[in-house]
């Protein structure tokens, strides 16, 4: 080991940050050897000056699991006052060894090893390996995952207040993703545009206390088993003044993954928009470069709108067209993906200033049981009118919880995914099975179990009835029905329903509800 101080903490330690899980401090020797799989460590070296700019001298840390021979490979970041770190979450427990390696001779060589133990988190939210077009913690369910845009990465805000938010995520609307951007379009925080930066971009010199406060608000998500998706860009009116493909923008990637990588749930996106400014040629090497950089795979696209953009190397695919809330267009982008799906920017509660992107809280709730019985693609959900007035439908930290209505009944969607189990990841839209107006079914290739989801009245996209009719000619066979109510959790037994012909149900009420059959060798897989 060269002769530099090496020491363990988390990001942000030395600017007086309190040392987070793994952390290794003066009265905690022992925490050198231990971390939690799927968390984040730190590897810190104090390494002083070097010769140029700091931020651009290159680091690489490689992490090698013995039991297995796994190597994962990270590039590390400068955090100041001569000091580099590595981000690395093993996800594999047991011992691994580290060296790195740089052209700055101080960084160069660093050795160390750590053990890695369960820290009971469901690991990363990506493709499922088995069923490729479905989203699934790597070690936890299947999941339709329900953003939330929040500018976490530029607003000010507290420790506390943004820990409350991410509570209520968690507690109250049983979340998984808040959507930040690293360029706000509007400059509502201090006039500025980009947060990336401090001072002229040209300069290369990070704005280093909003990238601490955004790895603090990360270590707040990932204890939660709650995460990410950043888009790097906004639309045109937050554009980066540096060009396509250039050094800087190779810079800003390069450091973003450094940073974010560590944590199990992230998404990165290339922008909001960015085909008014980035064509696809621009999107690609911004997708080449996300992946040579990220050993871990985390999911990579970017956003599908008009004009067209597509990355020919996205790893899941971001669709932002004002009629995503239509069953239609999500079980189309369904099946014709080979990929997971998600539907962000278009789902608006209460944003009447953005018509064709408002939606009552009911809407809200019918737009993500559609996509459940879509097959499970996800979406995000924007502001309302009050905060679009003043920060263009994201929602403050410190507002989150009052503002968001639609909480209530978004929450009981995970619990009912649960309870589904692994026989959702081979349930597909099923057609043939079911009839009535805006019905849908969702069903696996044995039957065992059938979901099926009647809109019902007052939806904004698609008219419903109350009337069911199942088309069960060619099933013998019996079913348990229920009925599920998705304002209240609650269950109604509608008893057996024989296969061998049609069968006619009517829904409990008028309004949204969504029909459960289990056949007999139904199970959760």
């Amino acid at each position: 080991m060269p002769l530099l101080a090496l020491a363990f903490l988390l990001a942000g330690c030395d600017s007086g940050e309190p040392p987070g899980p793994g952390a290794k401090t003066p009265e905690t020797p022992e925490a050198l050897e231990t971390v939690g799989k799927w968390r984040r460590h730190v590897v810190v070296l104090e390494a002083g000056q070097v010769d140029g700019n700091p931020f651009e001298v290159e680091l690489t840390g490689h992490f090698v699991h013995e039991a297995t021979g796994t190597t994962l490979s990270l590039h590390g970041y400068y955090d100041g006052a001569g000091t580099w770190k590595i981000g690395f979450m093993p996800t594999l427990v047991g011992r691994w060894t580290y060296s790195t390696e740089s052209p700055a001779s101080k960084l160069d060589g660093a050795q160390g090893s750590l053990d890695a133990v369960q820290a009971g988190l469901p690991g990363m939210l990506k493709g499922d390996s088995a069923f490729p077009r479905k989203w699934r913690y790597t070690e936890g369910p299947y999941v339709v995952p329900m953003a939330f845009r929040m500018e976490f990465f530029s607003e000010p805000a507290s420790d506390d207040a943004f820990r409350e938010a991410a509570e209520f995520l968690r507690e109250r609307v049983a979340g998984h993703l808040l959507e930040t951007r690293l360029m706000e379009e509007y400059g509502r925080f201090a006039g500025r545009h980009d947060f990336i930066f401090e001072g002229p971009w040209e300069e290369h010199r990070f704005d280093l206390e909003v990238w601490r406060r955004m790895e603090r608000r990360m270590e707040v998500l990932t204890e939660m088993g709650l995460g990410a998706h950043v888009m790097f860009y906004s639309d045109q009116g937050g554009r980066p003044p540096w060009p396509a493909r250039s050094e800087t923008e190779a810079l800003v990637i390069r450091y973003a993954v450094a940073r974010l990588a560590g944590y199990p749930v992230v998404w990165f996106n290339t922008g909001i928009d960015v085909s008014e400014y980035r064509d696809s040629g621009d999107v690609t090497w911004m997708g080449d470069i996300l992946r040579s950089l990220d050993p871990y795979g985390h999911p990579v696209s970017s956003r599908e709108a008009t004009p067209l953009a597509y990355m020919e190397s996205e790893t899941f695919t971001s669709k932002g067209f004002p009629t995503a809330a239509r069953v239609d267009a999500m079980i189309s982008a369904f099946q014709d993906a080979t990929r997971p799906v998600s539907f962000d920017d278009a789902w608006g509660e209460n944003r009447a200033s953005h018509p064709e992107k408002d939606h009552s809280p009911s809407d809200i709730r019918r737009a993500f049981w559609k996509a459940v019985v879509a097959g499970g693609v996800g979406g995000l959900v924007r502001g309302g009118d009050e905060l679009a007035e003043s920060y263009n439908g994201f929602f403050s930290i410190g507002l989150f919880a009052d503002e968001l209505e639609s909480e209530q009944w978004l929450r009981l969607i995970p619990a009912f995914m649960e309870d589904l189990g692994n026989t959702f990841g081979s349930m597909v839209p099923a057609p043939g099975i079911v009839s009535g107006v805006g019905v849908y079914a969702l069903a696996d290739p044995g039957l065992s179990k059938i979901v099926i989801y009647s809109i019902g009245e007052g939806d904004r996209y698609n008219s419903g009835g109350s009337r069911i009719e199942l088309l069960l000619g060619g099933e013998e066979g019996a079913w348990q029905a229920s009925w599920f109510d998705p304002r209240t959790g609650d269950e109604i037994s509608e008893g057996q329903v024989l296969g061998g012909g049609a069968r006619e149900l009517t829904t409990p009420t008028p309004d949204d509800w969504v029909l459960v059959l289990t056949g007999a060798s139904g199970s959760d897989g």
